[in-house]
């Protein structure tokens, strides 16, 4: 049997924190009348029946983007929606391989046990989910709450963020971690600019009478059920506009990937040495 024990919490009313063994975080809304389901990580264990144990509510699944560690589970629902820009650029589904890499990465990074097996709780979607389009601005009335999503492209071309009106807060995938990555360059595919991408974290961030925190997609930049650090999101920004000016202040930094075969320090630009913007020197201007 596959197992439900992801860590889980609720963090604020009605909205919860599921913890897929450190490999992402996924969240779930709860409304009156409907539920929503943010990512589905990289698909270990039972996600449906844990969501399913949670609420009684009938529920959409809605992807922040294409990658494996947030697209992973979603072979075990019927519909996911996904914004189109992503819908060519990354498998769909992952392979095995693909998502059980992704673990022993995290466990090996982690250097902890987690309570699955891979041969039982990381294996071929039963499924093909149909994805329907995840348009800029479109709103989930869940009955007494609304979600609001907004393209945020940079992490990928597709990213999106979602502002939950009832907490005030915005979730933004992976649009803002502590670091950004933005190694693409011209002719990539998936490359979007730097200056690109932080002209559309600015847009987001100037959104903010609308929210008070800002929660990410990966728990360890930020306390889980917290949020990242106020300076996050501005810093990035500025660091995204100091590139473009040619004015950046850069830092050696060792690699937080640790990836094996990877150099063991990367060049990133940094106002404070907490967060930071991996960059391509080719990739920092629109084209």
């Amino acid at each position: 049997m596959k197992t439900r024990k992801m860590p889980w919490f609720e963090f604020a009313p009605d909205t919860y924190e599921i913890d897929e063994f450190d490999c992402a975080s996924i969240f779930l809304f709860v409304g009156t009348e409907r539920a929503l389901l943010l990512d589905t990580g990289i698909g270990i264990g039972d996600l449906k029946g844990l969501v399913e144990e949670i609420t009684d509510k009938p529920y959409d699944v809605v992807l922040t983007h294409g990658h494996r560690d947030h697209t992973g589970g979603a072979g075990w629902f019927d519909i996911v929606y996904l914004n189109r820009k992503d819908y060519e650029l990354y498998p769909f589904p992952p392979t095995v391989e693909q998502r059980r890499d992704y673990a022993r990465m995290i466990r090996t990074r982690e250097h902890k046990y987690y309570p699955y097996k891979e041969e039982v709780d990381i294996v071929e979607w039963p499924k093909i989910p149909e994805r329907k389009p995840l348009e800029d601005g479109q709103v989930f009335d869940l009955g007494g709450r609304t979600l609001t999503f907004y393209e945020c492209g940079g992490h990928t071309p597709g990213e999106m963020v979602v502002i939950d009106d009832k907490n005030r807060i915005l979730f933004c995938g992976d649009a803002c971690n502590n670091h950004l990555l933005f190694r693409l360059g011209p002719g990539e595919p998936g490359f979007i600019s730097t200056e690109e991408a932080g002209e559309n974290l600015e847009r987001i961030w100037n959104m903010k009478d609308r929210y008070d925190i800002v929660m990410n997609s990966h728990h360890d930049y930020r306390a889980v059920g917290g949020p990242i650090a106020p300076t996050v999101m501005p810093n990035a920004i500025q660091c995204c506009k100091d590139l473009v000016a040619g004015t950046p202040h850069l830092m050696q930094i060792d690699n937080p990937l640790k990836l094996e075969g990877a150099d063991p320090t990367i060049t990133v630009a940094s106002l404070d040495g907490i967060s930071w913007v991996v960059f391509n020197p080719e990739g920092i201007h629109r084209v």
